[in-house]
């Protein structure tokens, strides 16, 4: 038994859960330490397993998806940058301006197809300073969004998201995937983060 307030479905959101009482038990059980001091052996677990299924040197656990992208955006950009990304995506929609509060950033929204952006389109969308007299912003990452939430889980083929990344790189861009639901993507397309 599921031991939910009701046995209706709520599909208003991926983030719209809550623990069972079983889920509760293994959370009162779990080794604690204090996070800030880098004692908690739980989120020190948890950032060498994710570190190790993307093959990165180290990882960060962050409380939101939100967060991880604000951080993202800070650490590849500058005051006054542009960010590229689908017009739809939850780094415009739902994040309320993080990019332009916390980074200085504005927005170049790219067209897309339920959420995926073609590669020509988001080339089209790039603008740099240099050369534009100061008129345009620099304009210095490309984000996509691997599953697109608005775009009802779509998911980016991996040569959509290899042209992608080309086009950034070729346009001195950095590469960003919001990835809140980046194992649905892996599952969709049979491939490891």
């Amino acid at each position: 038994m599921r031991h939910y307030p009701s046995d209706s479905v709520d599909l208003r959101s991926d983030t719209v859960t809550q623990p069972t009482p079983g889920m509760r038990e293994v959370m009162s059980k779990a080794s604690v330490g204090d996070d800030v001091l880098g004692d908690d052996p739980t989120v020190i677990e948890l950032q060498e397993m994710v570190a190790d299924i993307f093959g990165k040197e180290e990882a960060l656990f962050v409380p939101s998806g939100t967060m991880s992208n604000a951080i993202a955006i800070r650490a590849q950009t500058e005051p006054g940058d542009e960010v590229i990304t689908e017009r739809y995506s939850h780094i415009y929609v739902y994040e309320g301006g993080g990019f332009a509060a916390l980074s200085g950033c504005s927005i170049a929204l790219v067209p897309g197809d339920r959420g995926i952006m073609r590669p020509a389109d988001v080339e089209a969308s790039i603008r740099k300073g240099d050369g534009s007299l100061g008129h345009y912003p620099n304009g210095s990452m490309v984000c996509v969004e691997n599953t697109s939430n608005r775009g009802g889980g779509t998911c980016y083929s991996k040569e959509k998201l290899d042209q992608i990344a080309r086009v950034a790189r070729e346009n001195n861009c950095a590469s960003h995937i919001d990835g809140a639901r980046i194992f649905n993507a892996a599952e969709s397309t049979s491939l490891s983060p």
